[in-house]
């Protein structure tokens, strides 16, 4: 698969999932992709936002990549955010799940918590 197709479709990684890391790709080919997706969560298409929310909660619920994540926290952060005011309850379902996993990912400490404070307002406000 070359690089462009690998994100400009994002159901290929949410229906792949963790059998994606493990068969087809080094570390730099799944950050390569999870860029991607992470570009792809701005997209006109509700149905391709949700699918790129999806391939990246799959791709952080299948490997620890602290680094990656610690780099895009405010990037993932303001693109749930956007997703959640903006989308209906299937993206914003998927986005809050993401939200969820992204927080496990970085663990306890002041990152998580600026998630959560810019995050729970919203989260609070669906419910």
């Amino acid at each position: 698969m070359s690089h462009c197709s690998g994100y400009s479709d994002p159901s290929s990684f949410a229906e792949d999932g963790p059998e994606v890391l493990d068969e087809e790709g080094t570390q730099e080919d799944l950050e390569y992709k999870l860029k991607g997706l992470i570009d792809l969560t701005l997209d006109k298409s509700a149905k391709t936002r949700q699918a790129a929310l999806e391939g990246i909660k799959n791709a952080l619920a299948s490997k620890m990549l602290y680094e990656f994540i610690l780099e895009r926290r405010m990037t993932l952060t303001d693109s749930i955010e956007r997703c959640l005011k903006k989308g209906k309850s299937d993206e914003q379902r998927a986005a809050a799940a993401l939200a969820s996993v992204l927080c496990i990912q970085l663990g306890p400490g002041i990152e998580s918590e600026e998630i959560l404070k810019t995050l729970g307002p919203i989260l609070k406000k669906i419910i």
